[in-house]
């Protein structure tokens, strides 16, 4: 729960201090304003993020232990390209004749 709370402060922090930067940055336009409702918007899903999950009961570590046992129990997709072989030559044979010229 400690190390929770410490990277939600971290990250309430980053947003934060990233939306302040890139205000700093730009000039006074209407790209301002626009950037500085979205990275408003972008650190309150942040701030409100682990009320949200507390609320809606879902665990964020229950969640990402099973998406990585799902992971791990995942097979693996050799390509083998030998199996297609005979399959890829009869293509070829079907399109181009036996002295280079394509079939029309």
């Amino acid at each position: 729960m400690e190390n929770f709370l410490y990277s939600w402060a971290v990250s309430v922090a980053v947003a934060i201090l990233f939306s302040s930067v890139v205000s700093m940055l730009l000039p006074e336009s209407g790209i301002k304003r626009f950037v500085s409702v979205v990275t408003g918007i972008a650190a309150t899903v942040i701030i409100l993020a682990p009320i949200v999950t507390f609320f809606n009961g879902n665990h964020i570590e229950d969640e990402m232990n099973r998406a990585f046992k799902e992971a791990g129990s995942a097979r693996i997709f050799n390509y083998d390209g030998a199996q297609y072989k005979d399959y890829i030559y009869k293509l070829y044979k079907v399109y181009v004749d036996d002295e280079g010229n394509k079939n029309e």
